[in-house]
């Protein structure tokens, strides 16, 4: 179980900054971020997540050959992994694709569902992959935290708390129903995702065929990677939505 007090901790390292570029919208019933092309897509800035450059940090860990492996570089990868896997999202395509609407909750499952089939490889490489199969979702919650401040920046600061403890109840459950699902047949994977993406909603059944066949084809992209492969976070390629 994740300790929920000690992740919603942000390190000091990964003091997010936000690109001047973005403007914040508040909407009680719509949260998103508006960019400089007026288009609803939640932004991170590409190296704003650490203190200290993180190629600088890459560095000195690699010129060290008895830190090869050790926490330090774990969590170094682990964030580097997220960095680079929600910069490149195509959140717009998952929207207008699944027809889902352009909002926090929608950016939240989409990132959530990322980082699950990357936790789902990292267990196979045992103690190491579960530390960065932690510090994945430690960087979510970073990440999170920063976002919904600025979306909900003149909410109570409890409020805010209480929203992304939520959240991570809600990401516990689905972890374990994406797990059940991978392991079972499509049709439990697809309840799973209607659940969480639509959450019971009626919707047009392609939408789960289109996730289902994404899920699986990604899975099978990072069952094939390496140890090498895998903890090099720009090696990792994912397939399309749409092929």
């Amino acid at each position: 179980m994740i300790n929920i007090q000690r992740l919603l901790r942000i390190p000091l390292r990964m003091q997010m900054e936000v690109s001047r570029r973005n403007i914040y919208s508040l909407n009680p019933n719509k949260m998103y971020i508006l960019t400089n092309h007026n288009r609803e897509i939640p932004q991170l800035s590409a190296r704003s997540m650490t203190l200290f450059h993180p190629e600088t940090i890459k560095k000195f860990l690699s010129a060290v050959p008895f830190l090869q492996f050790n926490k330090t570089k774990l969590k170094v990868i682990a964030y580097d992994q997220y960095e680079i896997l929600v910069d490149n999202i195509d959140y717009i395509e998952f929207f207008e694709e699944l027809d889902l609407p352009d909002t926090f909750y929608s950016w939240f499952v989409v990132t959530e569902l990322h980082l699950w089939m990357l936790s789902a490889r990292a267990m196979a490489e045992g103690t190491d992959g579960r530390l960065i199969r932690n510090t994945l979702v430690e960087a979510l919650w970073a990440d999170v935290l920063q976002r919904v401040k600025k979306l909900g920046s003149r909410s109570n600061p409890i409020d805010i708390r209480g929203k992304i403890v939520e959240l991570s109840e809600q990401l516990q459950a689905s972890y374990i129903a994406y797990d059940e699902g991978l392991l079972s047949d499509d049709t439990v994977l697809a309840g799973a995702l209607w659940r969480r993406f639509y959450q019971r909603s009626d919707i047009d059944v392609e939408h789960l065929e289109k996730l289902v066949k994404y899920i699986r084809k990604n899975m099978r992209l990072l069952e094939n990677l390496s140890t090498e492969q895998f903890f090099k976070p720009k090696d990792i390629k994912w397939c399309p939505l749409i092929s």
